[in-house]
């Protein structure tokens, strides 16, 4: 007998803001994906890219808990991208987030 197997869609999340550890932090997020959602966390600026990049590497070999976009995640970081040039510096942190029930 086969199973019915209901298929959840697709979601995206796009927008700014994360609240992490209680902090709101101005980050901006793109997340795709069914239950497991992968994506990007973006930080422009300066001194914004500056505050990701420490809190990246305090982070990194953690899972993390974040609310984003009204929903409660646990994160795991994957890599960091950097970019510094002389007048502009960003940073972007690969993402898998799953939904924390």
């Amino acid at each position: 007998m086969r199973r019915k197997v209901k298929k959840v869609g697709s979601r995206c999340l796009k927008g700014r803001g994360i609240i992490l550890g209680g902090i709101f932090e101005n980050w901006i997020y793109d997340l795709n994906g069914d239950e497991t959602l992968n994506g990007f966390i973006f930080a422009e600026g300066w001194e914004e890219a500056k505050l990701m990049n420490a809190w990246y590497e305090k982070n990194k070999d953690t899972s993390v808990s974040a609310m984003i976009s009204d929903e409660s995640f646990v994160i795991r970081l994957m890599g960091i991208e950097c970019d510094e040039s002389g007048h502009y510096s960003s940073s972007r942190i690969k993402v898998v987030a799953e939904c924390d029930f």
